[in-house]
């Protein structure tokens, strides 16, 4: 398809900063940028002209950290988010709601609770869920997705029981002084005991889901992702559901996919690291290294603010971390480690740094994701490694006067995400949203990293904020460049292709508490419209 776009601010996010007024796309890749009458002159009878009427056009944003399809899956449970549910009742209400129209012994799930977010500030237990059925299996993830509530009919079908051994790398939640299950189950570990019973979802369930999912990503100005967690599990093949959705005509973006370390042991590595093409590829490997800091499962070098006894914990030793790390390294995978806690990045950067040193590599280009809790040495070792920083710095907003008052303290809250020093540093950081942990909205993502305002009206750590430009590259020039993909997206340049976003508002013009709050006026992959408000003046 060959577009054009006219009397607009076109924003490159080129290495010089150039800002323009219109761009010319053909056969899907960027062809020239320039002034409106200079754009005008590759109007054919084939072209479609957007006007965009002095809205602000920018690269189109990378989400470098999401899980869309599973985005999806979620939206076919009950919604257990705070808000709208303000306590565990309301929740429960909801449960009760869904369990009247659903055949006894049927399984009920739901995603999204916060403790902590929850006026009665714990976790839902197996009495609770109890309360909705006692005729239906019952699970709720938590917001964080690192740990779940189940009712006492799940956990007999899963036979958790007060005989049961908390498994490697997860745990079993205990009634107080008993060694009774009291339904939540913490850590992919302790969760797949029930979670392995529920029944896999339909193709067409997850086809519903996707494109959902898909649409709202749309209309939030994504046109790539790095899927965090691809494999397959309870019916959901996330490497068909992106093919198939290629095939039928309905994928809206690109994806890149970081398969879970699982699924490339289960197949002996079976697939190629960057195998296919611009719209669909092999990104690399996800691990996951330590859990939730909300859910006290995150590696802390010292105690949880809240509670002395517990630091959270590691799920591999180092020596099994090694290997892995070691393993994918040898076989040329990028590879990117969740790790939220100060002993978790501890932990993998020790594991990149034996890889490098037994084989060494210049431009690997391995990831650290949510890297929140994040000392200056850790930074200083990123930049000698030449890791990069998957910051997730909407914890600022969602969670920054809980980690403050609650999960870190006055003093571990100004290593919350420090993506100001990691830039002061000389690193190419990354924002992303987690969705659905928290809603994707990759203006937000920015917002926050440029604000750094709490949900409740606070500052945090007022010398950890960004500049716009510099907010903006974490979503689109750094993005491209922490998939290896620099030369074909993040900027808008002749060649690259032709993926950008109209906004309603400039970024660079509005208050840094207004940016999360622009609307996306259209959205284009490749010269295709994928999302276009109504009122877009297209010709």
């Amino acid at each position: 398809m060959n577009i054009i776009v006219t009397n607009g601010r076109v924003v490159t996010m080129d290495a010089t900063g150039s800002v323009a007024e219109a761009i010319a796309i053909r056969n899907g890749k960027i062809v020239d940028i320039g002034s409106t009458d200079e754009i005008k002159a590759y109007r054919r009878s084939d072209t479609t002209e957007f006007d965009a009427a002095g809205r602000t056009v920018l690269p189109g944003f990378i989400e470098p950290h999401n899980h869309m399809v599973l985005f999806g899956v979620s939206l076919l449970g009950v919604d257990a988010r705070t808000p709208p549910n303000r306590t565990i009742n309301d929740v429960i209400d909801r449960l009760r709601s869904r369990a009247s129209e659903t055949e006894e012994g049927q399984w009920i799930t739901g995603r999204g609770y916060d403790d902590t977010g929850l006026a009665d500030m714990r976790h839902p237990t197996r009495d609770d869920l109890d309360k909705a059925s006692t005729k239906h299996p019952i699970v709720i993830w938590h917001s964080s997705g690192h740990l779940l509530a189940a009712n006492s009919l799940a956990l007999s079908i899963g036979n958790v029981t007060a005989d049961t051994p908390d498994p490697a790398g997860g745990r079993i939640g205990r009634k107080p002084g008993t060694s009774d299950p009291d339904g939540v189950l913490y850590e992919g570990p302790a969760q797949v005991l029930v979670t392995q019973h529920i029944p896999a979802y339909t193709k067409q369930d997850v086809r519903y889901g996707f494109i959902r999912a898909q649409d709202e990503f749309s209309r939030q100005g994504v046109t790539t992702i790095h899927d965090a967690s691809v494999g397959r599990s309870r019916g959901v093949d996330m490497l068909d559901t992106y093919e198939s959705a290629r095939t039928d005509g309905l994928l809206k973006l690109r994806v890149n996919m970081f398969l879970q370390w699982q699924l490339l042991e289960e197949t002996d590595f079976g697939f190629e690291p960057g195998a296919g093409d611009d719209w669909i590829r092999v990104a690399g490997c996800k691990i996951v290294s330590d859990g939730s800091i909300q859910g006290l499962t995150g590696a802390l070098r010292e105690p949880y603010h809240c509670d002395k006894n517990e630091k959270g914990w590691l799920i591999y030793e180092q020596d099994e971390l090694n290997a892995m790390v070691l393993a994918l390294h040898r076989r040329g995978y990028q590879i990117a480690t969740h790790a939220n806690g100060d002993a978790a990045i501890d932990s993998i950067l020790d594991a990149y740094e034996n890889a490098l040193r037994i084989e060494p590599r210049s431009d690997h280009r391995y990831r650290i994701e949510h890297c929140q809790v994040c000392h200056p040495e850790h930074i200083e070792r990123m930049r000698r490694l030449g890791v990069i920083p998957d910051f997730f710095a909407n914890h600022v907003y969602y969670w920054g006067d809980r980690h403050r008052e609650r999960f870190l303290g006055p003093d571990r809250i100004n290593l919350l995400d420090p993506v100001g020093s990691s830039i002061r540093a000389g690193l190419l950081p990354i924002l992303h949203s987690d969705c659905p942990v928290t809603p994707v909205s990759p203006l937000f993502c920015i917002q926050s990293a440029v604000h750094r305002l709490t949900s409740s009206g606070e500052i945090l750590n007022a010398s950890e904020r960004v500049s716009v430009e510099d907010g903006v590259s974490t979503m689109t020039r750094n993005a491209a460049h922490a998939a290896f993909q620099e030369n074909s997206l993040g900027s808008l340049e002749a060649g690259k292709l032709g993926d950008f976003v109209i906004l309603e508002q400039d970024p660079f013009r509005v208050a840094p508490g207004e940016i999360g709050q622009i609307e996306v006026a259209a959205t284009v992959v490749g010269g295709q419209l994928m999302y276009g408000k109504d009122d877009l003046s297209m010709g």
